[in-house]
């Protein structure tokens, strides 16, 4: 299942949030959601806007491969 991801405020580094999406509507998510950074450290807040979906997994799971 594709990650929720999002630029890391200090490094500019794409990270995940910690959330998994299918068929998720990232506009929904108006209300902050925060997470401990996998690169930096920090706990950074997220909504929708801020966020996308991982393009690697996205775009092998629509052609029918396998991520790994």
């Amino acid at each position: 299942m594709p990650r929720i991801i999002i630029d890391c405020p200090a490094t500019g580094e794409a990270v995940p949030t910690g959330h998994r999406t299918q068929d998720f509507d990232l506009a929904a998510v108006i209300e902050p959601r925060s997470f401990r950074c996998p690169v930096c450290h920090e706990v950074h807040t997220w909504r929708g806007a801020d966020a996308r979906i991982e393009e690697g997994v996205a775009h092998a799971a629509a052609h029918g491969a396998s991520p790994h």
